[in-house]
């Protein structure tokens, strides 16, 4: 599965596997974090965000949130910011 999660709740499936490049240019994104999701039903997927949502005051992504709070502990109050990419972890990589 590779799709951009946009902060307004709507979703673009990508066609091919993105470069980091990619990724940086799709968010606008000068930096990127990177969010391990092991725990999800459909199997291990990486969440890219840009590092800076806090300080850019990106608005809130429910949607990559609620994903990662598969992952963390009870009573995280993080949120994620800004459009984000999520990309399947495959064997073959």
């Amino acid at each position: 599965m590779m799709l951009l999660l946009r902060a307004d709740g709507t979703e673009e499936y990508l066609e091919k596997e993105p470069t980091l490049g990619e990724i940086q240019a799709m968010l606008g994104a000068s930096s990127l974090d990177v969010v391990s999701l092991s725990n999800l039903q459909a199997g291990p997927h990486t969440l890219y965000v840009d590092d800076l949502g806090y300080s850019k005051g990106l608005p809130p992504n429910k949607i990559a949130t609620a994903l990662y709070h598969t992952q963390c502990k009870p009573g995280t109050t993080w949120e994620i910011l800004g459009d984000v990419v999520l990309l399947e972890v495959r064997d073959d990589q």
